[in-house]
């Protein structure tokens, strides 16, 4: 049994994935913390998880622009949705990313961190619950944009890292 599965990186393209996570969360946080009012949160959780993908896999078919952005706000309509819909946490919570997870298969736009945006609308706290639908644009569809731009940028002057991936 092969404990480490992930094929390693060279020092190189470990620098620019540390360095383009790094950065590219910063920036986010700060685009959208000017941006959004107070009551909004600034920053979904499950985008930590975006940039890890975005900045050390760029090639990856999670890593492109269409699945990041639509995966994001699928999940948080469905969790929203959920939330409304079904007033036990554990129902919501589990027909929310079993859906999602369901939806995002069949149709080929495969982002795994966004399942914990769908959680996010369901147990985020008041901050989440109170924007309902709101919250699909303001934070998700801000830090999900924000992020592959980001991931455009920083990847663009490395020619084996061009994102987003030629197909």
């Amino acid at each position: 049994m092969k404990l480490l599965s992930s094929p390693k990186s060279n020092n190189k393209d470990a620098l620019i994935g540390t360095f383009g996570a790094a950065i590219g969360m910063a920036i986010t946080w700060l685009v959208s913390d000017a941006l959004l009012d107070s009551v909004a949160p600034i920053l979904v959780l499950s985008m930590g998880a975006t940039a890890v993908i975005l900045f050390t896999m760029p090639t990856a078919p999670a890593a492109q622009p269409v699945p990041v952005i639509l995966a994001h706000c699928v999940a948080a309509f469905l969790g929203v949705l959920s939330a409304q819909v079904f007033d036990n946490t554990a129902l919501a919570v589990g027909v929310a990313v079993g859906v999602h997870a369901g939806i995002m298969t069949r149709f080929g736009y495969m982002h795994p961190p966004s399942g914990g945006t769908a959680l996010t609308a369901l147990i985020g706290g008041d901050a989440v619950t109170d924007l309902g639908f709101e919250f699909i644009w303001r934070p998700v569809l801000l830090n999900a944009v924000l992020l592959v731009l980001l991931a455009v940028a920083i990847n663009a002057p490395f020619k084996w890292r061009r994102y987003p991936a030629k197909t």
